[in-house]
């Protein structure tokens, strides 16, 4: 925000240069981006934060000001008071929509160029010169911080002669030509100010240009209110329309600065329109309910780290303009009017820490007391699995948790959880899989890269509920698949664990048959297999594989050390197993069921793998055979072998002589 130093110099005695206020500003206040100079004037630069709405005003900031250096603001300001005299204006509110909302009629205006102070100090506001009526309403509104509009009394009046006006929701399918020309279509969240043909504004973003003042205006309704500050964010942001006004809108303000500020405008409009106040509607609440906040001497103490007496803290809230009690336990303060940002303990401790200085607090190590912190090991198999995607030659993605359009086509919406109040058609649906968001990342860097590694680890949102889960993709490699499982099994090694693949329900976005549960004993974890190829091709990728882990399952499973395995004291059998394998069959459910043939089947190694020209799969298998307890004997083996044959048969295989 950008205010004129002399305008400052209105309301407080500044004696010292512009760079040494700014310097105190800053370490007390808000932030100071920096000295501007325009046409002549030197103009501050304000950061002003979301919670100090109160500071959008060259009167707020020398409140701050005149507590800061310990003196008076300039003058004595009087609210509005309307005569009885006045005639009452038709106006009907909805407090929810606007807390108070008052109407003036102001009467045989005389228009006249902008005074050359007034214009000179908005255009070093950055605000620009229009018309007196109009500049009136935006150099009360930077003095004050209270928005007002002005609207032609008369083209109200051709509208709806009774000058009947009301706050209200927009209703579904209305629109209004606003200020800037341009054809606006409201939604039922917007507040508008309605006669009773339509919308003539829309409440606190843009008034309509039905009823623009101008140079021939000689009768003006002037409207200053407090809307609902969030109802204002979001029709300023869903229209692109944020404004001066708009942004004050979108903070606290005060019934008693809004009378103040109508007080000051309506002189302005007598002293530069010679215009007469003709008629008056006020509907809403009128005054706060005052409030007290607690601030005891050793919550002060424990915000600042060290003992500030309570009559410094009492002196430092009342020169801030609070109402302050002193008690046995510490300070009951009332906040002023305009503070609409103090409510708890904490707030009060920071005003008091702001005038006292943060610089004058004396600096003190660190004292506390260590206590043993436990694993967390959700955050440490994190660190763990990173590190090893990272060292394996795989680029970790971020993606927004929604299912884009185009992934939509392929899924079923039913399927879906779907947000309330999507902020876009792109944002409607949370994704279910972090396969899709990852295959989009696939998609948009396909053009450089013809194949890739990439992995998230991040929140994913089915029906059944939400979870982290850890998504690993990789395209354009020979063998995908299994080069993924070996990644699978590198990462089941960093965790000490032993991973198992079997058998898994049927997945539409897989290959029918390269596809497998993942588990850690009878634990179902995640799956693993190829992207079906019709998925692959809508998304323009290559063969691609997938794998997906319940992180959250597999972090609680993780093992800071391996079993330890006693070195097996008699010798082991081992064998090869060559056979056909048709492609609709499982290899995963074979391996399965082979390892569960007899106990002493130890270990199983794919040794060999390729296809035949028939299309089948030639497997060789390694298996070995070890007891604990002796040596075994071929006649041991046997039967084994023979089951281990009935069930490569029995699976569809054909076993090579």
């Amino acid at each position: 925000m950008l205010i004129p130093y002399s305008w400052l110099k209105e309301f407080v005695n500044l004696r010292k240069p512009i760079e040494q206020v700014a310097a105190d500003l800053s370490l007390a206040v808000i932030g100071v981006a920096g000295i501007k100079k325009t046409g002549g004037e030197q103009v501050l630069d304000l950061d002003v934060t979301y919670n100090r709405g109160d500071l959008l005003s060259v009167v707020g900031v020398a409140r701050e000001l005149a507590a800061l250096y310990g003196t008076a603001i300039k003058g004595h300001p009087e609210k509005f008071q309307p005569p009885d005299s006045l005639s009452q204006l038709a106006v009907k509110n909805d407090v929810k929509l606007s807390k108070l909302y008052t109407l003036t009629k102001i009467s045989k205006l005389s228009y006249k160029i902008t005074p050359k102070q007034i214009s000179s100090r908005l255009d070093a506001a950055g605000m620009r010169s229009v018309n007196l009526w109009a500049d009136l309403t935006n150099y009360v509104m930077l003095e004050w911080g209270q928005p007002f509009h002005a609207f032609d009394a008369e083209k109200v009046a051709r509208r709806d002669s009774t000058l009947s006006i009301e706050i209200r929701p927009a209703k579904r399918g209305e629109k209004i030509k606003t200020l800037d020309g341009l054809d606006r279509q409201l939604s039922t969240e917007d507040i508008v100010i309605a006669d009773r043909r339509g919308p003539i504004a829309i409440a606190g973003v843009m008034g309509g240009e039905d009823t623009e003042v101008d140079e021939g205006t000689t009768e003006i309704l002037l409207e200053a209110a407090i809307f609902d500050p969030l109802s204002i964010r979001r029709t300023a942001r869903r229209l692109g329309l944020r404004s001066e006004a708009s942004s004050r809108f979108e903070h606290y303000l005060s019934p008693d600065n809004l009378y103040t500020s109508l007080n000051k405008i309506l002189k302005l409009y007598q002293v530069y329109g010679k215009g007469v106040v003709s008629g008056f509607a006020s509907v809403g609440e009128k005054n706060i309910e005052p409030y007290s906040v607690g601030l005891t001497h050793e919550k002060l103490a424990r915000v600042a780290g060290e003992a500030i007496p309570l009559l410094k803290a009492r002196a430092y809230l009342e020169r801030l303009g609070f109402k302050v009690m002193s008690s046995e336990k510490g300070l009951l303060c009332w906040p002023p009017h305009f503070r609409g940002d103090i409510r708890i303990p904490e707030d009060a401790a920071e005003e008091v820490l702001r005038l006292h200085g943060y610089e004058n607090i004396l600096a003190k190590p660190i004292q506390t007391t260590l206590e043993e912190v436990r694993e967390n090991k959700l955050e440490s198999g994190r660190d763990r699995t990173t590190s090893l995607l990272a060292d394996l030659g795989f680029s970790e993605a971020k993606t927004y948790p929604f299912v884009s359009t185009f992934s939509l086509m392929h899924l079923q919406t039913k399927k879906l959880l779907r947000l309330k109040n999507p902020i876009s058609i792109e944002a409607e649906y949370l994704r279910p899989s972090l396969l899709f968001s990852l295959l989009e990342v696939a998609k948009r860097n396909m053009a450089r890269r013809k194949e890739g590694r990439i992995f998230e680890l991040e929140k994913i949102y089915p029906k059944k509920g939400e979870n982290l889960a850890l998504g690993v993709l990789i395209w354009g490699e020979e063998n995908s698949f299994l080069t993924l499982k070996g990644v699978l099994e590198a990462l089941g090694d960093k965790a000490n664990l032993k991973l198992e693949f079997g058998h898994a329900k049927k997945e539409e976005f897989f290959h029918p048959v390269k596809f497998a549960e993942v588990r850690v004993g009878s634990e179902q974890i995640g799956i693993i297999g190829t992207v079906h190829p019709h998925l692959a091709r809508a998304f323009d990728l290559p063969e691609s594989a997938f794998f997906e882990i319940d992180f959250e399952r597999l972090a609680r499973l993780f093992q800071p050390w391996r079993a330890f395995e006693s070195i097996p004291t008699y010798p082991e059998i081992i064998e090869d197993y060559s056979f056909v394998l048709p492609q609709t069959r499982s290899l995963a459910d074979l391996i399965f069921e082979v390892r569960a043939a007899s106990p002493l089947v130890r270990e199983i190694e794919l040794k060999d793998r390729f296809e035949t020209k028939s299309g089948e799969r030639s497997i060789t298998l390694r298996i070995t055979f070890q007891s604990p307890e002796k040596s075994l004997s071929a006649e041991d083996v046997k039967p084994i072998r023979e089951k281990i044959n009935r069930v490569i048969q029995k699976s569809g295989g054909t076993i090579r002589s």
